[in-house]
């Protein structure tokens, strides 16, 4: 193959190139220096390297896949129908049509890198945790030089902060799946990653003053203290989790004040949550079915706006994944993403996984439920946050179900049965 000259060589090269562009477009999304350059990335090099694959036959795409299907139906069906039931200029609707044509390239991207993640899943994973630890890094030296203040943010991907809490959030739930419930490992420089990676995520989130991210982290905290606790000396993960929690405790309390800060968390009430997601369901009654188009500004939504402008509250998106699908895919939009959701939940216990692969893996889902349930509106979109927190780790999870299945076989391809030991 290496001998192969022209397009095919040409083609070949770009195959083996793959997961060094994933490596790439991930630092960019945590230490890009602008926050759209791993978008340019994307567009500029990834897109024509997928394109040049698919035309070349070395995609080695599954396009029978289900998840990949459903993913695509919805995309098609999100950018079509747009057209048809959306409301206002048109220019709108255009710009939602290209969000499926990414989106579907998206899919592609992750079709193509997750095999070589899951193939090495050690150094993927270490470097999926030292992601998490340099863009916490990258947020604090904004922080600390004045060029953030208030709701702590981060550099490329990670502007917003509830997006970039987020996005290191999963990162660093991906990177101890793989080195420690995939392929556990007990190497202490991993050990020491996973301590400082998580430390840094914790206090990150915490600053950005998030209370969706912030309660997610909660909830994968105690995950993490349960399986430091079970896994390792009772002893040691007790100060380890106790200086950590201490140094989280010391540094808010440094920086903010721990009243000023309980005063920042509160202030901000429910911010307008209630009141948007009401206007949505009040403007459902028009279009139940279809939806109001992908395309369709909210200030277009008649009965939404009146509520809105009575309530005086500011015309935002859904913040709400479910919700926001509703409104602009009908009830068959998201019936769509909810078999999109439910084939990684379904495949963590169909597949041969282990008791503690399927622990993780449920982490990971509930992560994705918990941090899309007030904050994101779709998952149909160009290059944004949500391909990092969204489809990132459902097509992940589903990837490592199947992979799982292919590691539990012999060579005459029978079921093995799983052993004490991997559980």
């Amino acid at each position: 193959m290496t001998g192969k000259t022209g397009w095919p060589g040409f083609a070949a090269k770009v195959e083996r190139r793959m997961p060094m562009l994933f490596m790439i477009w991930l630092i960019l999304s945590v230490l890009g220096p602008h926050r759209d350059l791993y978008k340019i990335f994307f567009h500029g090099i990834v897109t024509p390297a997928i394109l040049i694959l698919l035309i070349s036959g070395r995609a080695h795409i599954k396009w029978r896949d289900p998840l990949l299907l459903l993913a695509m139906i919805l995309a098609a069906y999100s950018s079509i129908t747009t057209f048809i039931v959306g409301q206002g200029p048109i220019g709108g609707h255009i710009r939602a049509f290209r969000w499926g044509v990414e989106t579907f390239f998206c899919l592609q991207a992750y079709s193509l890198w997750l095999p070589s993640v899951l193939n090495r899943p050690s150094w993927w994973g270490r470097y999926f945790m030292l992601l998490a630890l340099l863009g916490a890094a990258g947020g604090f030296l904004l922080f600390a030089t004045g060029m953030v203040s208030g709701r702590l943010s981060g550099l490329g991907a990670l502007h917003n902060p509830i997006q970039a809490s987020s996005i290191l959030l999963i990162y660093l739930a991906i990177g101890h799946f793989l080195v420690f419930i995939h392929q556990p490992s007990s190497d202490k420089s991993a050990i020491c990653l996973l301590i400082f990676s998580s430390i840094a995520v914790t206090l990150f989130v915490l600053m950005s003053q998030s209370r969706a991210p912030i309660f997610a982290m909660a909830v994968f905290l105690f995950y993490l203290g349960c399986w430091s606790l079970i896994n390792n000396s009772l002893l040691k993960s007790g100060l380890v989790l106790l200086g950590g929690a201490g140094l989280v405790i010391g540094v808010l309390a440094w920086v903010y004040s721990l009243d000023h800060y309980h005063d920042l968390m509160l202030i901000r009430g429910s911010s307008y949550r209630f009141e948007v997601w009401k206007g949505y369901l009040l403007s459902l009654r028009d279009s139940w079915i279809f939806g109001f188009g992908a395309g369709t500004d909210p200030a277009q939504l008649d009965v939404a706006k009146e509520y809105w402008v009575k309530t005086r509250t500011p015309i935002l998106h859904a913040h709400n994944i479910w919700l926001g699908t509703l409104v602009k895919n009908g009830i068959i939009g998201l019936g769509l993403l909810l078999a999109i959701a439910g084939l990684p939940l379904k495949s963590v216990f169909t597949g041969p996984t282990t008791r503690r692969e399927r622990i993780g893996l449920m982490m990971i889902l509930l992560l994705v439920f918990l941090l899309t349930l007030t904050g994101e509106h779709t998952l149909i979109s160009s290059v944004k946050a949500i391909w990092l927190f969204g489809w990132l780790p459902l097509l992940f999870v589903w990837s490592l179900a199947h992979k799982s299945g292919c590691r539990l076989k012999n060579t005459s391809g029978e079921n093995l049965p799983v052993t004490s030991k991997e559980i």
